[in-house]
């Protein structure tokens, strides 16, 4: 008889343990699942692309070259095309905008 008690009271224990250890790892389960809520949240988002944003550099002269390039391109096509109605020159136009654009983009040197 006292074989089974004490193989009862050792499974007691191991139950009671596993028990602890399932009550631990719900808490950070829910710790994590508070973590990673607060993380996708569309304003922290924002912040943290801001934030990456504001820490390369590499982002800001990529940025400035495209930026450069398109403002280029546009003002190309503004001034060859202006206010026609004609569907050739807005044609040639575009082809304009687009060939200025990759010209300025290949000649900007991003490391300036």
């Amino acid at each position: 008889m006292k074989k089974h008690r004490n193989q009862n009271e050792k499974l007691d224990r191991a139950i009671a343990e596993l028990e602890l250890q399932r009550d631990l790892k719900f808490v950070e389960l829910k710790q994590q699942l508070s973590l990673t809520y607060e993380s996708v949240k569309p304003i922290n988002i924002l912040n943290q692309s801001l934030v990456d944003f504001k820490e390369s550099t590499e982002v800001k002269s990529n940025l400035l070259q495209s930026v450069l390039s398109i403002a280029g391109g546009y003002i190309s096509k503004k001034l060859l095309v202006g206010k026609s109605h004609s569907t050739f020159k807005k044609i040639m136009g575009y082809v304009v905008q687009y060939g200025v654009t990759n010209f300025i983009s290949k000649k900007v040197d991003p490391n300036q």
